[in-house]
This record gives structure tokens, C-alpha cells and sequence, in this order.
């Protein structure tokens, strides 16, 4: 998305979580036209769910700011795929207290929505472009022999077989550092380099309230390609099967070839945990 030229006054960093199981992904697909209720109940509460996560936000932040908005987040996820740390960005004219517009812009969102932390930033800055590191996490659970928890199925990716966790981690060692990843891309992506930088790849258990194992593969570098993550973690639970070689992800990235790769791990089970910025984006509270 391009930023407008027109001169905003204030603009707003939001820190965002979300259920990407109740939307059909992040970027709007409606008209503005088309996302505010026409001859319904004033009251922004009792406007329906939209379409998507950025349709929502603006949505339910037109009336609090009293203009129509643009939500800028620092990456695009796909349907399905959560959020617990997605940053974005909010221009207005309208001069708000970041504490004040975070309550009142949850009391207004749907409940699969919500802002954790709400920044006044710099003018130069941008969610995406400014960032320097983002995370991600997929939740994996291994060896459940047809059974799927009524507690994580929406929210992890459930295999019948055991994964050899050494195998996985050796077989990620080969992505780490600087690399065209163009075998773990959309291979209708053409946009630009797809050059990146992975700093890291560990995989452990994390426990859960209800007693269930499940895994957590995090992986942590400079930007992703489009599906780029979906597509290593199914690279990497295919060594953990036993069905690849640990060497084949690593001879995947030096071909650069998407057609050889695996298909992309199923999206309910990714999350953007984490989006990093250099404190120096953000505005003093006397500025």
C-alpha cells in the first residue's frame, strides 16, 4: 500500500492480536463504501464482523477519530494465519491520548480483535519498512494418532506421526544467515529481491493449561517472503517424518526452486508473535 501524500497531523503505532481463524486474512477486500452498515444501529458495537482484520480496525476507528483511516500493518498475513504482535499504523488528523484510543477502540472491536499497546510515532516512521526483526511461531502436534484436541485444533497443525526433533533442527541450520529464499516462496511472488535474512530456528515443547504437548517451531529473521514460513515448517516436518533427507531443505535453498519444496504448512497453526522497532520510532509523551 502507498502512503498518501496528504500531511496528517498525528500518526498512531497499534499493537494487534487476532483469531485469523474469524477473518479472510489481514488486507481489506471491500470497498470502503462497502464497510460501514448503511440504515443499522448507530452504535459501532453492534456493527457486524468485517471481512478482514484491516477492515475491522478501520472500521471501529472512523468513529473515534471522527475521519475515514487507512490501517498500514507491517506485514500482510493470509487467512487463517493469527497475530499477538502485528504492528500497524494509523494517520489522523484528530489528536488522541494512546491509552485513551486503545480502550476505546477495544470496547468497540469485534472480540476476535484487540490492541495491546498504542504508540505515537515519529513521521518517518513505517510498520514495514521501519522494522528491523520479526518472529513467528507455528505450533506443531506430533504423534496424535488421529486424535485432534478439541482445544488447540484451530490453532495447531496435528500429525499422526512423530517428528525426530534433532533431524528437524539440523536440517534448519542450512537456512540460517542471508540466502535468496525463492524455493520457500509463492512462486507467483515476482516483487522485488527475494533475498532475506534468517537469524534464528529453534524448536521445543510448549505446555498448554490443559495438559496437551505441543511444539513450538520459532522462527526469527529480518522480513519473509509470502509463505515463506508455512513453507520451511512443512520442509522441515517432512525431515521430522523421516520422509526427507535432513540435507534436502538445505539443497532446496541453493536450487531456488519453489516446485520441489513441500506443500505449505496449513496456516491455522502460524502466528506473528513478535514485530521489532528502534525505540528512537516513537514519539516522548511531551512531544
Amino acid at each position: 500500500m502507498t502512503l498518501p501524500h496528504q500531511h496528517y497531523a498525528h500518526r498512531y503505532a497499534l499493537w494487534v492480536s487476532y483469531d485469523g481463524g474469524l477473518f479472510s486474512g489481514f488486507q481489506r477486500l471491500l470497498p470502503r463504501a462497502e464497510q460501514l452498515p448503511t440504515g443499522g444501529s448507530p452504535d459501532p458495537r453492534r456493527w457486524p464482523r468485517q471481512a478482514t482484520v484491516q477492515e475491522e480496525l478501520e472500521a471501529k476507528l472512523q468513529p473515534l477519530l471522527g475521519e475515514a483511516v487507512t490501517v498500514w500493518p507491517s506485514g500482510r498475513t493470509d487467512a487463517g494465519v493469527h497475530a499477538s504482535g502485528q504492528v500497524c499504523m494509523v494517520l489522523s488528523n484528530t489528536a488522541a491520548e494512546p491509552g485513551t484510543l486503545r480502550r476505546k477502540l477495544n470496547a468497540l472491536l469485534d472480540a476476535g480483535v484487540q490492541v495491546s499497546r498504542v504508540e505515537r510515532a515519529r513521521p518517518e516512521f513505517h510498520p514495514r519498512f521501519s522494522a528491523t526483526e520479526r518472529c513467528y511461531r507455528y505450533l506443531l502436534v506430533p504423534g496424535c494418532a488421529g486424535y485432534r484436541s478439541p482445544f488447540s485444533a484451530r490453532y495447531a497443525w496435528h500429525l499422526d506421526d512423530p517428528l525426530d526433533l534433532d533431524a528437524m533442527r539440523r536440517a534448519a541450520e542450512p537456512l540460517l544467515g542471508s540466502h535468496d529464499f525463492s524455493a520457500f516462496a509463492r512462486r507467483s511472488d515476482d516483487e522485488g529481491s527475494r533475498r532475506r535474512r534468517l537469524e534464528r530456528v529453534e524448536l521445543g515443547p510448549t505446555d498448554l493449561p490443559w495438559g496437551e504437548a505441543l511444539l513450538a517451531l520459532e522462527i526469527q529473521g529480518n522480513a519473509f517472503l509470502r509463505r515463506m514460513v508455512r513453507l520451511m515448517v512443512a520442509a522441515l516436518v517432512q525431515v521430522g517424518r523421516g520422509r526427507w533427507p535432513e540435507s534436502r531443505p538445505g539443497e532446496l535453498l541453493a536450487g531456488r526452486d519453489a516446485t520441489r519444496g513441500a506443500a505449505a504448512a496449513p496456516p491455522h497453526g502460524l502466528f506473528l508473535v513478535r514485530v521489532d522497532y528502534p525505540d528512537s520510532c516513537w514519539l516522548e509523551a511531551g512531544d
